[in-house]
């Protein structure tokens, strides 16, 4: 019994040191797999990788990579940074910046002389920042790669995309035109003046990545957390009561939500450079 045991915890410590690589050289001497002192950039690999899979697969070629449904882009629009303190631990951080405006003119009629169009420009807006930071720890064997971690989030914006309405006449001019009507019945829109919301999140993160180049990989990534969001949107519309102009605001939507289990940031495939 005594041989047995020794000799099981000769192939364990065997075993484990096989699996443990941290070190990687391809025939020119250039070190494969990310040593201390390195930094890195990871981002999203879900165009390059629509991008093969159209090259081979005739009929898919719009570019569109929601006609393949098996993967889920995580990292869209997000920059992950990584600072290596040794071969298998990393500080990680997240940046993410996205911001829409579009503009759309509607003509809604012309004043009564037909000189000048009663103009409505319809303001679209997007804001979305992503800022986290967290750690890694990795292990693995040759070129494939094992990672898990923990890292909390800060999510800063606009809920949903939102739209605002400006005029190029006053209301008063307006309702002098006879373009708009007097009196409560009468409200035009701004629609939605401002709209903001908040979110936090500590997550877990495990995944595997394979170099296919020295300091080059892709990588798939899945995660689990708890986290809080919640915000609100506030539309405004005016009213000429026969004197002056009133603003009127109300309250379009508010939220509070606490989320357990799976997010967007859930999964992701990444393509990962060493420096």
């Amino acid at each position: 019994m005594k041989k047995r045991v020794l000799l099981l915890a000769a192939l364990f410590a065997g075993t484990a040191s096989f699996a443990q690589v941290t070190s990687l050289k391809n025939k020119k001497g250039w070190e494969i797999l990310p040593q201390a002192g390195d930094y890195a950039i990871s981002f999203d690999a879900t165009p390059v990788l629509d991008f093969a899979l159209n090259a081979v697969n005739v009929g898919v070629d719009n570019g569109n990579y929601s006609q393949h449904p098996g993967y889920v882009s995580g990292f869209n629009q997000v920059l992950v940074g990584k600072y290596f303190t040794s071969a298998t631990t990393a500080y990680r951080a997240k940046v993410g910046i996205n911001y829409m405006n579009m503009k759309n003119d509607v003509v809604l009629g012309r004043t009564p002389s037909g000189n000048e169009e009663y103009i409505r420009t319809d303001i679209t807006r997007t804001t979305n920042i992503q800022l986290g930071g967290g750690i890694e720890w990795r292990r693995g064997h040759n070129r494939l790669q094992g990672f898990y971690g923990a890292e909390a989030l800060i999510m800063l914006g606009s809920p949903t995309s939102t739209t605002e309405s400006e005029y190029n006449l006053d209301m008063e001019t307006a309702v002098d035109s006879l373009l708009e009507t007097a009196g409560p019945l009468g409200a035009r829109s701004l629609g939605v003046t401002s709209s903001s919301s908040f979110g936090i999140q500590v997550r877990g993160f495990a995944g595997v990545e394979y170099f296919v180049l020295p300091k080059i990989s892709v990588g798939a990534e899945f995660g689990w957390g708890i986290g809080y969001n919640g915000g609100s949107a506030t539309v405004t519309s005016e009213v000429f009561n026969g004197s002056e102009t009133e603003t009127i605001e109300s309250t379009a939507s508010k939220t509070s939500n606490l989320i357990i289990g799976i997010d967007n940031a859930s999964a992701a495939l990444t393509a990962t450079f060493h420096f």
